[in-house]
């Protein structure tokens, strides 16, 4: 059997990160399945997100911090 060559890597790469941008894009919700594998592909590929530049990230805890607040808001 024969590998590869790093042409069709990087094509096979380029494919499935075209794929699960697709996917995020459709206005269909993802099953958990498909949110994890987008999950491990993107922490496989070692990419992150700076929180402080990344506005979706703030979006993202800014949510967070008001259902906490609501929750404590529920207990007082």
């Amino acid at each position: 059997m024969s590998k590869a060559n790093v042409d069709v890597l990087n094509g096979l790469h380029d494919r499935m990160a075209t794929y699960f941008l697709t996917l995020l894009q459709s206005e269909e919700r993802l099953a958990p399945g498909e949110l994890s594998a987008i999950l491990k592909f993107l922490k496989d590929n070692e990419i992150t997100a700076d929180i402080v530049e990344s506005k979706p990230m703030a979006n993202l805890i800014q949510s967070f911090i008001e259902q906490e607040e609501e929750l404590m808001g529920d207990f007082h």
